[in-house]
């Protein structure tokens, strides 16, 4: 389903100025707004997905105790697919749709459904399980609304001018292309296409927007490509070396979606402000200054996210912002919680290593163009390198040695090796630090 015309710029214009005045400059006041869209969320979103009504009435929790609701998560989620969405799709239908259009790279096909026509998108499955989300019309209009407003260059006014977006993604989606008519143009990156193919196509496009995972734009700079446009990173972590390097063609944002929802964008100053008026965020601590989101969306209704746990470590930034937002600011996303290494300490206990230790331990190797640590046993740590030269393993096992001993686990204790680095899969996401052993 595309939203095409006049009619669809308009609407998403008019979400725009309704979420430009959900700027809160006092956590009260946000967390009063948020409490009114609880209050008429839950009882609708009750009323309408069993799934989520039998949950309060496991936890013998009356609605206005949704704070207190056992968190769900995303194998949950799946199992209750068809009665927790509000749109009468099933799990088996949704996944039929997405895999076709992955499959024929065709993504314009929606669902018809009694609430109107659904988009359906499918996540990466790094975790081992591919996630589903599923968009109705409405929720499409305000997602394009709230991202444009944030995202274009000159911000809500924009939109008044010619722009050009470039999306480099595994697949494309409706979603993306909600006002791709008029003054406002959207082109595809296919990412499973040769990357010399992708650096002409886009050289020769000179977009004013450029959007896409962190590794592919890395690659794509790395071929020599000149543009002069915004870089929005999104689907993987951002980390330094990759934002110091595409600064060369504008200044870089990020913002934090996943198939949960869009859960933080970036303020005028470039700080990543989690998404607030939008969405509840209750924060676990993880120790280590890490924190790991529970998630209530405030407003989506065709799949609803309630009390919902996600698998993300998050470091939020201590200070205010200077842009004055009340909403919490991210200092950086660390990894997901699956992707934490445990590995022995100094006394043979295990220790936690979160993935930003490494992977600002490892960026400042000079010459290391990418590298992937993998956790492959209890005590053994395997480092993928590129170039895999005896220069580049010798001070990446230097750093990774340091920063091991900073986060208090014995680097004695352990193997360290390295091999040189294999290309990843067209499409596949990137994923710096990794733990592909797990306990039995």
């Amino acid at each position: 389903m595309n939203l095409d015309g006049p009619v669809s710029t308009v609407l998403t214009l008019l979400g725009a100025l309704d979420d430009a005045r959900l700027t809160f400059r006092s956590r009260e006041a946000l967390e009063r707004h948020q409490e009114r869209l609880a209050h008429g969320h839950l009882r609708w979103v009750a009323a309408h997905s069993p799934a989520v009504a039998a949950r309060f009435r496991a936890a013998g929790l009356p609605l206005s105790r949704w704070r207190e609701l056992p968190p769900t998560d995303k194998a949950a989620m799946l199992a209750t697919f068809d009665t927790l969405n509000t749109v009468g799709v099933t799990l088996d239908c949704a996944l039929a749709v997405g895999r076709q259009a992955e499959r024929t790279r065709d993504f314009t096909p929606t669902l018809a459904t009694p609430a109107g026509p659904v988009t359906v998108g499918l996540s990466t499955g790094t975790s081992g399980t591919q996630g589903v989300f599923l968009v109705s019309r409405a929720e499409q209009v305000r997602w394009a609304g709230t991202v444009l407003r944030h995202l274009l260059p000159g911000g809500l006014w924009g939109m008044l001018r010619p722009q050009r977006v470039a999306f480099f993604l595994r697949a494309d989606s409706p979603l993306y292309r909600s006002v791709g008519r008029g003054r406002l143009e959207f082109r595809f990156f296919d990412l499973l296409r040769p990357l010399p193919d992708l650096a002409a196509e886009v050289e020769g496009y000179a977009p004013t927007l450029i959007v896409g995972p962190p590794g592919v734009l890395r690659a794509l700079h790395r071929t020599g490509v000149r543009l002069r446009a915004r870089v929005i990173s999104v689907a993987e972590v951002l980390d330094p070396d990759d934002e110091a390097a595409l600064r060369d063609w504008g200044d870089v944002v990020q913002v934090y979606q996943a198939t949960e929802g869009l859960l933080a964008l970036p303020c005028p100053h470039g700080s990543l402000h989690l998404n607030e008026a939008h969405v509840h965020f209750d924060l676990e601590p993880l120790g280590d200054g890490l924190h790991r989101p529970v998630i209530t969306d405030l407003r989506r209704r065709a799949q609803p996210f309630i009390r919902h746990r996600l698998d993300d470590a998050l470091r939020l930034h201590p200070d205010p912002c200077p842009c004055g937002q009340a909403a919490r600011r991210v200092h950086s996303v660390a990894g997901r919680q699956d992707d934490a290494l445990h590995l022995p300490g100094a006394a043979g206990e295990s220790v936690t290593v979160w993935p930003d230790f490494l992977r600002g331990a490892l960026a400042g190797v000079p010459g290391l163009r990418e590298y992937r640590a993998d956790q492959t046993g209890p005590a053994r740590l395997t480092l993928h390198l590129d170039p895999h030269t005896p220069d580049t393993q010798a001070q990446a096992l230097r750093a990774v040695r340091d920063a091991l001993r900073r986060s208090h686990a014995d680097p004695g204790r352990l193997t360290l090796d390295t091999r040189p680095l294999d290309p990843p899969p067209p499409g596949t996401k990137r994923r710096r630090v990794t733990r592909s052993w797990r306990p039995e």
